[in-house]
């Protein structure tokens, strides 16, 4: 089950609207490589970027509305910082050479091996913690997106992070999503996108004494 603050999702009842093994050349046509080296290698994406900077990869479709991004992703060794991902992104700004508008997420990143999310590029509203982090060479089940303008990130079926952007209409025209790479070299394979569906939960305590 993959609950956040008085909402489930569910995974199981949405449309699924890309679903990749990520590892045949061919599926690179899904894609739109704007920054880095990525290709695919063992039966993975495989992507670097070795300035301190973003590599960005973004698939050609969008996806606007509620959006579940699931995948595996790993730190390639030896690196051990940002195994990135973005959704609800415009693509890549070429006049500025950056990331578009749209939130980036990631683990052992901020400089301090962080997992966060934040919204791109005034990173206003943002969350991060350093509570949670991945190890190099380890493959981790991720599951990230958002709903209605709540945000979050699981890993192997566990909340991680949720924030809650109040004004999500700024990117609601926004639907595509993407991998990245900051100084590190990154895999990930396995990608599904569904058009995520979800109910409210109601959340009270019981009290125990």
């Amino acid at each position: 089950m993959l609950y956040l603050m008085e909402k489930e999702l569910l995974p199981e009842r949405s449309p699924v609207r890309l679903k990749l093994a990520l590892d045949r050349e061919e599926e690179l046509r899904h894609f739109e490589i704007a920054s880095g080296a990525w290709k695919i290698e063992d039966s993975a994406l495989s992507g670097s970027y070795r300035e301190n900077g973003g590599g960005m990869i973004y698939t050609r479709e969008s996806f606007p509305g509620d959006v579940l991004m699931d995948f595996y992703g790993m730190l390639a060794p030896p690196c051990e910082n940002d195994l990135n991902f973005t959704f609800k992104t415009e693509g890549y700004d070429y006049e500025k050479n950056d990331a578009g508008r749209g939130y980036i997420a990631g683990f052992n990143g901020w400089w301090d091996k962080k997992a966060g999310i934040e919204k791109y590029p005034a990173c206003r509203p943002s969350a991060q913690t350093a509570l949670f982090s991945v190890e190099s060479g380890i493959w981790y089940h991720i599951q990230t997106g958002c709903v209605q303008g709540h945000c979050f990130i699981f890993v192997d079926g566990t909340l991680v992070l949720e924030m809650l952007d109040d004004s999500p209409e700024d990117f609601a025209a926004f639907g595509r999503v993407g991998f990245g790479a900051y100084c590190s070299q990154v895999r990930y394979r396995e990608l599904t996108v569904y058009s995520i569906r979800w109910k409210a939960r109601a959340q009270r305590y019981v009290c125990a004494f």
